[in-house]
C-alpha cells in the first residue's frame, strides 16, 4: 500500500520540464527585512527556498534557470537586495509586474543585455514576457513566518518562537534554545518525535516502548507545546504525530514555567506544524529499508483562489515495518494531515488544522536481566543473550488512535502590535493487550513469572493560547511587551482487567501463556487543570543593554475517582495551587555587533501532595535557574554558535519527618549544575580551508556538547547520589552535511556521530544498579538529484554496529538495546 501512496505522482517528477514559479506573502512593501540561509547550488531551487521564506511571486519558465547555479544568500536582506545576490553572476535580472507599484509579481528573465553570464558561457535565450498576476490586497501578514524553515534547506534559524511567542533572534533569548530544522528532518530520514530526540543536543533520548520515550533535559522530563500552546505531561508516555506533519522542533532548555504554568524543570519543545503555502508545491516520498520498512507520503499545498488569500495543505502516509527483534507484530501506521489558511483581511488571518494518526505496534520494553538472588546476593550482569531476542509473546499489541485539531486567528494592529488566539484539541485512545517479564530471570532454567494485563485509556486535552504583543509608545526606550493568558486541560478515563500472572514461563518460549481474557472489572476518571496569567516585557535603555522582565500568575488543580466498572464514587481532590507566582528576569549585553552576553533567572513549579504534621500540604516543588552564557552570529550570520552555565535548584522537595511517622517536610533539595556549547550554520562559506584551499559553502553542521551532574543535596535516602542515573555526564551530538559543486553537482553526502558517556539502571534491593558502557553512534547519508524533480537519497544508521543501549531499567524489562545496523532508501519527488 505504501508504494501506491508514493508512486502516485512520481511520472510527473520523473518528466520535468514543467513551467515554474513560487510565492509568498508580500515582505517588500511592509519594509521587512528577513533573514536568509539559501546554500549554493540550483538557481531553481534557490529560488523555490527564497519565494518560501518571503512574500514575491516569481514568474518563469523552467528552461531559464536550467544549469545555472547561484553562490547562495546567507543574511540578513530586503527582497530587493536578496534577489540581487542570489541572481548574481547567473545573466538573469527581474522587473516588478503589474502597473504599479503595489504589484508584487516578478517577472524573471534574460539581462537588459541578451547574454547569460554564466561560467559556462551557455548561449543566450530569449526574452520572456509573462503576463504578471496581482495579488489581492486582502494578503495577510503573519507574524512568525520568518521562523519558518521549511524550503530552506539550512540546518539553523536565526528567529524562533518557543522563548517569547513573537520571533526572535537566537540571541536575544536569554536561555539556551536548539532547532531541529526540515531540512536536518528530511536528510537524517526521521520519523518519530523519540528518533529526533536522539540527536538534538543537550538532550537524552530515553525509550519506553517501540512508539515513544520520556526525552529530558538538564536532569529533567521536558514538556512539550503545540504551535506555542503548553500542554501539562503531554511529552513522555504519550505517543506523538509523526514528524511528516512537522516544520520544526524547538527546544527551550530549563525552567519555562512563564509561559507554560506547572511542568517540568527540564525545559519544553515546541512542536510547530507545516503550514499552507501559496504557491503549488506536491511532495512525494517513498522508502524501503531494513526489515522490511516501507513508507509512502503525498504532502499537496497551494492556493484555492486567485488572490492566493485562501491556501490549503494536505498530507497523507502510510508506514508498514518489522523491527530488528523477533518474532513481534509489525507496525502499521495510517496519518492524515488537513490545513486550511484564509486572509480574511490585510491585518487578519485564520488557520484551521486537523490531523488523525492511527498505529498499531508490538509491545516491546526491553529485556530482562537475572534476578538478584541467583548471583549469591550481588548485583547482576545483563544475560548474554543477541539483542534480537524478544521476550514478549508474539500476540502483545499497542494500539494508538490520535485526533488533534487546531485553530488559529491573527490580528495585526498597524505596525507595532500583533494579536494571536490558538486553540488546540487533542484526543487519544490507547489500548495495549500484553504480556512482559515480571520478574527477573532464573539463569537455571531461563524462567520467570509474567503478568498479563488488557486496558484501554482515553485521553483528552485542550489547550488555549492567547497573547497581544507591540510597542509601548509612551515609554522613552526601545521596548516590547507582551500580555498573554492560557488555558490547560487535561482529562482521562480508562478501563481494564487487572493484572493476572503465571508463574515459571520459559523466557524463551513467552507464547507459552496467551492473553488475559477476563472481563474489565477496574475503571477509574483523572483531571488535571490549570491556567493563568502572563507577562513579559522587554527593555533597551542604552543602546548595548537590554532587560526582561516578566510574571506569571498560575490557578492549578486535579482530581481523580473510581468509575465504572468499579464502584464510582465521588471526586477525590488531589495537587492543588492557586495565584502561583512564577518570576523571570534576564540581563541581554551587546558586546559586539555578532555577540551577545546574557544572564537570566527562571522557574517553575510542581504541586504535590505530601502533607506536613499540622494536617497543611506541603508548598509546591520549586525549580529555579540561573543561566549565563554567550551567543553570537558569524560570518554574516550564516553560523549560530553559543555556550552555557547552568545551574538548577530543585527546592521544597518532600523529606520524611522522622519526629512525626507518615508526615513530611519541605526541606529536600536537588540540584543539576553543567555546561552546554552549541552551534549551527555553515562555518566555512566564507573562510578558505587551508586543506583544501577554498571555503565550503555547501558545508552544513549542527551539533553541541553538554556536561552535567545531578545530586540529591538533602535527601534521607539518596544523599549525594544523582537525581536519576539514566542521564549521562558527557553528551555529544553532530551531524553534518555537505552540498557538491562542480561536476559533482547534485551530490550531496551527510554524517553524525551521538556520543555520551554510560548510564545506569534503576537502584536495587542491594543498593546497587547494573552499568552500561558509553558508546558512539555514528549515522551516515548519500543524496542524488537525479533532476530538477526527482532524488534518490541513501541513509545508513549504526554504521558500526555499535551495541548499546536506550535505557538500563529493572530486572523486569526496560534494558533496551538500540537498533543494530540498518539501511533506508528513498525516492524523493517534487513539483
Amino acid at each position: 500500500m505504501s508504494s501506491t501512496v508514493a508512486a502516485m505522482a512520481f511520472g510527473a517528477f520523473a518528466m520535468g520540464g514543467m513551467p515554474a514559479e513560487a510565492s509568498l506573502s508580500p515582505q517588500e512593501r511592509s519594509g521587512v527585512v528577513m533573514v536568509y540561509d539559501i546554500p549554493a547550488g540550483s538557481v531553481a531551487t534557490a529560488l523555490n527556498a527564497f519565494a518560501v521564506k518571503n512574500g514575491l511571486h516569481l514568474l518563469y519558465e523552467a528552461h531559464v534557470t536550467r544549469r545555472l547555479q547561484t553562490t547562495g544568500l546567507s543574511g540578513a536582506f530586503s527582497v530587493r537586495e536578496g534577489l540581487d545576490r542570489l541572481l548574481d553572476g547567473t545573466g538573469l535580472s527581474y522587473r516588478f509586474g503589474g502597473p504599479d507599484a503595489k504589484a508584487v509579481s516578478i517577472i524573471l528573465a534574460q539581462n537588459d543585455a541578451g547574454v547569460r553570464s554564466d561560467a559556462n558561457g551557455a548561449e543566450a535565450l530569449p526574452r520572456i514576457d509573462i503576463g504578471a498576476e496581482k495579488r489581492d490586497e486582502k494578503k495577510a501578514y503573519s507574524a512568525d513566518r520568518g521562523a519558518i524553515t521549511e524550503g530552506t534547506g539550512s540546518y539553523t534559524t536565526p528567529l524562533v518562537t518557543v522563548a517569547g511567542k513573537v520571533p526572535l533572534p537566537r540571541k536575544e533569548v536569554p536561555q539556551s534554545v536548539s532547532v531541529m530544522t526540515r531540512a536536518q528532518i528530511n536528510d537524517m530520514q526521521l520519523n518519530t518525535v523519540q528518533d529526533a530526540m536522539f540527536w538534538i543536543p543537550g538532550v537524552s533520548a530515553i525509550s519506553n516502548d517501540v512508539t515513544q520515550g520520556q526525552p529530558a533535559s538538564r536532569g529533567y522530563f521536558l514538556d512539550v507545546a503545540y504551535d506555542g500552546v503548553p500542554t501539562y505531561s503531554g511529552l513522555g508516555g504519550y505517543q506523538q504525530l509523526d514528524l511528516a506533519v512537522y516544520d520544526r522542533l524547538e527546544v527551550l532548555k530549563g525552567p519555562s514555567g512563564l509561559l507554560s504554568g506547572s511542568g517540568n524543570p527540564g525545559g519544553v519543545v515546541n512542536v510547530v506544524r507545516k503550514r499552507p503555502q501559496d504557491e503549488f508545491k506536491l511532495r512525494t516520498e517513498f522508502n524501503a529499508g531494513s526489515w522490511d520498512n516501507f513508507r509512502g507520503m503525498i504532502d499537496v499545498t497551494g492556493p484555492i483562489n486567485e488572490e492566493r488569500t485562501f491556501r490549503y495543505r494536505a498530507l497523507v502516509l502510510h508506514q508498514d515495518k518489522h523491527f530488528f527483534f523477533t518474532p513481534s507484530q509489525p507496525e502499521n501506521k495510517w496519518l492524515g494531515y488537513g490545513s486550511l489558511e484564509y486572509d480574511i483581511t490585510p491585518n487578519t488571518l485564520v488557520n484551521v488544522a486537523y490531523t488523525r494518526q492511527r498505529t498499531s505496534d508490538p509491545d516491546y520494553t526491553g529485556q530482562p536481566v537475572a534476578a538478584i538472588s541467583y548471583f549469591g546476593n550481588t548485583s547482576p550482569y545483563f544475560l548474554n543473550v543477541s539483542r534480537s531476542w524478544n521476550p514478549y509473546p508474539d500476540w502483545t499489541q499497542y494500539k494508538w488512535d490520535t485526533e488533534d485539531k487546531n485553530v488559529r486567528l491573527e490580528h495585526r494592529f498597524g505596525d507595532d502590535w500583533v494579536a494571536k488566539i490558538n486553540f488546540n484539541r487533542r484526543d487519544q485512545t490507547q489500548e495495549f493487550n500484553d504480556a512482559f517479564p515480571y520478574a527477573g530471570v532464573n539463569p537455571s532454567n531461563w524462567s520467570t513469572q509474567y503478568a498479563r494485563r488488557h486496558y484501554n485509556y482515553y485521553y483528552h486535552r485542550t489547550g488555549l493560547d492567547s497573547y497581544l504583543s507591540g510597542t509601548l509608545p509612551l515609554l522613552p526606550i526601545k521596548n516590547t511587551l507582551t500580555l498573554g493568558y492560557n488555558y490547560d486541560r487535561f482529562t482521562y478515563e480508562y478501563k481494564g482487567a487487572p493484572i493476572t500472572t503465571v508463574n515459571n514461563v520459559p523466557v524463551f518460549w513467552p507464547n507459552y501463556i496467551g492473553p488475559n481474557t477476563n472481563p474489565y472489572t477496574v475503571g477509574g476518571q483523572n483531571q488535571t487543570l490549570q491556567h493563568g496569567a502572563y507577562s513579559q516585557l522587554r527593555l533597551t535603555p542604552i543602546e548595548r543593554l537590554t532587560f526582561v522582565l516578566g510574571g506569571r500568575l498560575t490557578n492549578y488543580f486535579a482530581k481523580n475517582r473510581a468509575a465504572f466498572p468499579s464502584m464510582p464514587a465521588n471526586w477525590s481532590y488531589g495537587a492543588k495551587s492557586n495565584h502561583r507566582f512564577t518570576p523571570y528576569a534576564a540581563g541581554i549585553f551587546r558586546l559586539t555587533d555578532e555577540i551577545n552576553l546574557y544572564g537570566s533567572y527562571t522557574d517553575i513549579f510542581l504541586p504535590q501532595t505530601q502533607q506536613r504534621a499540622d494536617g497543611t500540604t506541603l508548598d509546591p516543588r520549586v525549580g529555579g535557574q540561573w543561566e549565563a552564557g554567550v551567543k553570537g552570529e558569524f560570518l554574516d550570520k550564516k553560523l549560530n554558535a553559543s555556550a552555557a552555565w547552568f545551574e538548577i535548584r530543585d527546592r521544597n522537595r518532600s523529606f520524611a519527618d522522622s519526629a512525626n511517622p507518615g508526615y513530611y517536610l519541605q526541606a529536600g533539595l536537588a540540584e543539576s549544575t553543567g555546561v552546554e556549547v552549541e552551534f549551527s550554520g555553515k562555518p566555512f562559506a566564507d573562510y578558505e580551508v587551508p586543506l583544501v584551499a577554498r571555503s565550503l559553502p555547501g558545508l552544513d553542521i549542527v551539533g553541541g556538547y553538554t556536561y552535567m551532574k545531578t545530586a540529591f543535596l538533602v535527601d534521607k535516602n539518596n544523599p549525594g547520589r544523582s537525581i536519576n542515573s539514566w542521564y549521562p555526564t558527557h553528551l555529544f551530538k553532530i551531524w553534518g552535511k555537505y552540498d557538491f559543486d562542480g561536476f559533482l553537482q547534485g551530490l550531496t553526502v551527510g554524517a553524525g556521530v551521538v556520543a555520551q558517556s554510560g548510564l545506569s539502571g534503576s537502584v536495587n534491593s542491594l543498593n546497587e544498579a547494573r552499568h552500561a558502557s558509553a558508546y558512539a553512534v555514528l549515522n551516515a547519508m548519500a543524496s542524488y538529484k537525479i533532476n530538477e524533480n526527482l532524488s534518490l537519497q541513501v541513509n545508513i544508521n549504526n554504521i558500526t554496529d555499535q551495541k548499546y543501549y536506550t535505557r538500563v531499567g529493572g530486572s523486569n524489562t526496560y534494558n533496551t538495546p538500540g537498533d543494530p545496523r540498518n539501511f533506508m532508501a528513498t525516492l524523493r519527488g517534487e513539483l
